[in-house]
C-alpha cells in the first residue's frame, strides 16, 4: 500500500479498534488462477496476534484456505470526498483539487485451515456476540447442538499475523486551519460515514495539539 509518511499509523490501539469498528473485511489469496477475492467479517485476537473468520465451503476461495497459505486482509475504514472549496489556505500557483480522505489496514499472514465444528461454532458465535452486543434483544445462539447441521457449510481459518500496514489519510498534510475548517464540513454532513472521517480527523487534530 503506497503510504507516505504524514499519512502512516503506528498507533496499534487506533488500528486495533478499525479492524474491531469496520471488521466486514476483504480477503485475498493468490491462486493458479489468479486472486480470489471474498469479503467477510473478520476478527482479530490482538494477544494472540491472529485474525479469526469463516466462510462458505461452497465457495472457490475456501480451496485456498490451506495450511500455510498466505493472505491478504484489508480493512476499510471511513472515507468520503473532499472538496478544494473546504480549505482556507490557497497557493495561486499551485491550485487547490479535490482529494479523497479514508482509513485503511492491510494485514498479511499464513493460514490455518479450521474444519472441526466445535472451533467453528466459538468463530460463529463470538463474532455474532460481537455485534449483537447492546441489542435490546439479542440472539440466543442455544449452543452447538442446534446448529450442527449448518457448519459443515463453512470452513473456518486464523490467519497469524505477519505484516500489518495502516494508512489514515486525513488531511495531515494540509495545514491546522484546513483541517479544523473540513472537520466542521464533515462533521455537518446528513451522512454518517462522512461524520466518521471527521471524527478521525479531529482524532488527529487532538494528538497534534498536545
Amino acid at each position: 500500500m503506497y503510504t507516505p509518511n504524514h499519512f502512516s499509523e503506528a498507533d496499534q490501539e487506533r488500528i486495533s479498534a478499525l479492524i474491531r469498528d469496520f471488521g466486514f473485511a476483504t480477503l485475498v489469496s493468490i491462486t493458479a488462477d489468479g486472486p480470489a477475492v471474498t469479503h467477510a467479517p473478520v476478527q482479530m485476537e490482538a494477544k494472540r496476534g491472529v485474525l479469526i473468520g469463516h466462510i462458505a465451503r461452497a465457495n472457490p476461495h475456501a480451496e485456498a484456505l490451506q495450511n500455510g497459505a498466505s493472505m491478504l486482509v484489508i480493512f476499510h475504514g471511513p472515507h468520503c470526498y473532499i472538496s478544494p472549496t473546504w480549505y482556507v489556505d490557497e497557493n495561486a500557483s499551485v491550485p487547490n483539487v479535490p482529494t479523497w480522505n479514508y482509513a485503511a489496514v492491510h494485514v498479511t499472514g499464513t493460514v490455518t485451515r479450521i474444519d472441526d465444528d466445535a472451533a467453528k461454532w466459538n468463530i460463529v458465535r463470538d463474532l455474532a456476540a460481537q455485534y449483537e452486543a447492546g441489542s435490546a434483544a439479542p440472539w440466543d445462539p442455544q449452543g452447538l447442538d442446534a446448529h450442527a447441521g449448518k457448519l459443515s457449510a463453512i470452513v473456518g481459518f486464523e490467519i497469524a499475523i505477519e505484516k500489518i500496514e495502516a494508512k489514515f489519510k486525513l488531511s495531515q498534510n494540509r495545514s491546522l486551519a484546513d483541517q479544523e475548517n473540513v472537520v466542521a464540513k464533515l462533521a455537518a454532513s446528513d451522512a454518517s460515514e462522512v461524520r466518521a472521517t471527521g471524527l478521525m480527523m479531529r482524532v488527529n487534530l487532538s494528538r497534534e495539539m498536545r
